[in-house]
């Protein structure tokens, strides 16, 4: 506004002295109209010889604060650069406010890095679209404003609370080296096979390639069961629904929760998650597991198209699936229910946990409610302690000043 006000004086001042041939009139509208042209040539150099890099981490963890760096860099040879203003553009529905930085000075060929701490209070993806630099400098008249193109792409995980009780998981059928471990159909699938060693189950030879290479070979079976569970999430909630949608939140971060200490402990952990497409990860174990299964959870969003029971009865379940479920929902409605007769069919005893129930509240703690901030690269065996957090690099404050 003071800069429309500056232009209509200048145009006002322009028409007097032409009108009533007054000269100081007239050297007063060359002051104005030169203080309009240096104020947008100051602009115009200052911000095309900026240049701004963004250096992002890959994942975060919602609530807690994570660092995102800029380095900026003055090219001119002789100007300082002052009073820049540098804006974050971040995409449609991000999780999180855009970053903003004001930098007084920048002297000529130099560049600096500075650490800004952020935190996204919900889990999600964060698209970063653009950089926005301005200054209003030398007389405020207008905001000058320059786009630096910088796409870029992060994850935020769920938020990690607290266990209150441990999870358990059954241990299957293991057969034994020397043959002594009982059934032999049933337990297992197949999945190659080997030379004969010796304690091997003789009732597991194959006799056809033992009779093509002139030595025994043996059946190699994959076994069911073991230290393995499956965390199962419908996220199945109608639009506008604020208190479900929270409800759902909340069943998201307790199965992220239960995943990170599930693998610190060394069990195999499958996911599967309704919506479009539907995600299934069968088991496997290893913190190289935990982003891939955290990633899924953090994308996930509300959904309610879907029948997730019908599509669990539509997969294939081969023995080394099977395991104890526990089922995630934002409410223990009839489709909840139906999931979980579905899943106790196919995979093996189910638990259901909605928010608000007492099965919940024994087992999860929200992070908002504990407020402990967990080992990032810790496991912890006790279950009144957090879990785990996926990765150290997120909560990184140390600042990259000689980063270029």
């Amino acid at each position: 506004m003071g800069g429309l006000g500056f232009i209509l004086a200048t145009v006002i001042i322009c028409l007097g002295a032409v009108d009533g041939d007054i000269n100081l009139l007239t050297l007063l509208f060359g002051f104005c109209l030169g203080s309009l042209l240096i104020n947008a040539f100051y602009g115009y150099r200052t911000l095309t010889s900026l240049s701004v890099r963004r250096i992002v981490p890959d994942i975060a963890i919602a609530g807690k604060p994570f660092i995102i760096r800029y380095t900026i860099t003055n090219r001119r040879r002789w100007a300082t650069a002052r009073g820049i203003l540098i804006e974050d553009v971040l995409g449609k529905g991000a999780p999180m406010p855009a970053p903003e930085i004001f930098v007084p000075a920048l002297a000529a060929r130099q560049s600096i890095t500075l650490a800004i701490p952020v935190v996204s209070p919900r889990r999600g993806r964060i698209a970063f679209s653009f950089i926005s630099a301005s200054t209003r400098l030398p007389f405020y008249l207008f905001s000058k404003r320059t786009r630096i193109e910088a796409v870029a792409e992060m994850v935020v995980f769920p938020a990690l609370g607290r266990l209150l009780t441990r999870v358990n998981f059954v241990e299957g059928y293991t057969d034994s080296p020397g043959g002594h471990g009982g059934r032999i159909s049933g337990d297992g699938e197949f999945y190659g096979v080997r030379e004969y060693r010796s304690g091997d189950n003789p009732r597991r030879i194959h006799w056809r390639r033992t009779a093509q290479s002139g030595q025994l070979m043996i059946r190699e079976m994959a076994q069911a069961g073991g230290n393995q569970l499956w965390c199962v999430v419908d996220t199945c909630v109608a639009p506008g629904d604020v208190e479900r949608g929270h409800g759902l939140e909340l069943a998201i971060s307790a199965a992220a929760t239960v995943i990170c200490d599930a693998l610190e402990r060394g069990a195999k952990v499958g996911l599967i998650c309704s919506g479009r497409p539907l995600v299934v990860l069968p088991p496997a174990a290893g913190r190289a597991c935990r982003p891939r299964l955290l990633r899924e959870l953090a994308v996930r969003g509300p959904h309610d198209k879907d029948d997730l029971a019908s599509l669990i009865r539509r997969l294939p379940w081969p023995p080394r699936w099977r395991g104890p479920c526990l089922l995630f929902g934002a409410d223990d409605g009839p489709g909840l229910r139906s999931t979980a007769a579905a899943l106790s069919a196919n995979a093996g005893s189910t638990s259901v946990y909605v928010p608000n129930t007492g099965a919940f509240d024994e087992l999860f703690q929200p992070a908002q409610v504990c407020g402990v901030a967990a080992d990032l690269d810790g496991g912890n065996d006790r279950p009144n302690e957090p879990p785990a957090h996926p990765d150290r690099s997120t909560t990184s404050t140390q600042s990259g000043a000689g980063l270029n």
